[in-house]
Parts: C-alpha cells; structure tokens; sequence
C-alpha cells in the first residue's frame, strides 16, 4: 500500500488524512504543494508537515507561536477528543504571510449534519482565502512583510487582524501595526478576511 500511494506522490498518512475527513463527510481543506509527501500522523487523529507537543485543542499556543514568528510553515489537520462531547476538528495553516486557526466543534449524533456543514463551509472559505492571498500581495493590499492572521473557533472566540510589519524573526527593530477584528462566528472571521483580501472592504 505504502508503494503505491507513493507511486501517486502521496504518503500512506496522507491517504489515511483524506480517509477520515472523507469518513465525517469532509473535503480536504487547502494544503500545501508538499503536504502530500510530508505529512505524517503524529497522534491519532492529528496530522501534520510538523512534529508538536501540545494538543491542537490548545489554540492560543499556536496562535501566540505564529504571531510572534517563531513558527515555520506547516499544515496541521486533526480530529480531537472523537467520540466525545469535545469533538473538534482542527486545521492549522502557516504559510507565507497568512496564519489560519480553524476549531469547529464535531456536534452531538443529532447534530453532526450541521456541524459537518459548518466546517466544510470554512474549509471552502480557505481555498478562497488562500487563493486571494497573492493577490493581495501583489497589489500591496497586504504588505509582504506583514501577516494576515485569522483564528476562526467556536470554543477560544474567533478574530482576524492584519500586521503591517514587525512580528516575525528579523523585523523585532520596527513595531507592528496591528489591526483587529473581532468576529462572532468562525464563518464570520473566514468572510470576513477574504472580503478584506478582495478589496470589498476599506483597506485596515
């Protein structure tokens, strides 16, 4: 088996990735070009292109790890706490000058339609956000020393904010200029910030 999902270029822990979202009845979310090859599943249920110690559950950490700039790109999908009232799904995506924290919760038996809904509306408003992203670059919309950071869960609150300059490894001599938003809902932060990279709303 091993063999042959290399033979496709993709890992024998990618296909098990696709298997399990496939299995709640999720798309994949957007992944890097190499995720494919280096993705491994590091605990059960929690996937990712970097080794880790602490349990996705604790989103802050990584957030507060990204923000300050000592995070590499990486790609982290998980399903926590399965089976359990504290069910989430959890996708994590450092690359380049965007950071994307998503924690929906799994949702009760009863529930488990709508929360499938809910989190693969934010995995579509990703692929929009990763693919708007260079765009915003290009035009200067989002500087490419700065960063666009959305936290979209509906358990830690969910916020998005863009920094000018001066939160990654390098740029410590030059403070930020730090805009935040503060969203309601998951889907609210996710649309909110790709309405941002388009232009649709006034420049932060």
């Amino acid at each position: 088996m091993r063999h042959n999902a290399m033979a496709r270029g993709r890992s024998r822990e990618y296909d098990r990735l696709e298997a399990m979202l496939a299995d709640t009845g999720l798309s994949m979310p957007p992944m890097p070009a190499d995720a494919a090859t280096r993705i491994k599943e590091r605990a059960e249920g929690c996937f990712s292109t970097r080794t880790f110690k602490e349990s996705p559950a604790n989103v802050p950490h990584y957030v507060r790890k990204a923000v300050a700039g000592v995070s590499p790109d990486y790609v982290l999908v998980a399903r926590v706490g399965h089976g359990t009232a504290a069910c989430a799904i959890h996708y994590f995506l450092v690359q380049g000058p965007l950071q994307v924290f998503l924690q929906v919760a799994c949702g009760s038996p009863a529930g488990q339609n709508r929360a499938t809904a809910a989190v693969d509306e934010c995995f579509r408003f990703v692929h929009e956000l990763v693919a708007a992203v260079p765009r915003a670059l290009q035009s200067g919309r989002l500087p490419a020393t700065g960063r666009l950071t959305v936290v979209a869960s509906d358990r830690s609150g969910s916020f998005w904010e863009i920094a000018a300059a001066g939160e990654r490894a390098g740029q410590t001599a030059r403070p930020a200029r730090v805009k935040t938003h503060e969203a309601r809902t998951p889907r609210q932060a996710l649309e909110a910030a790709l309405s941002w990279c388009r232009g649709e709303v006034p420049s932060a």
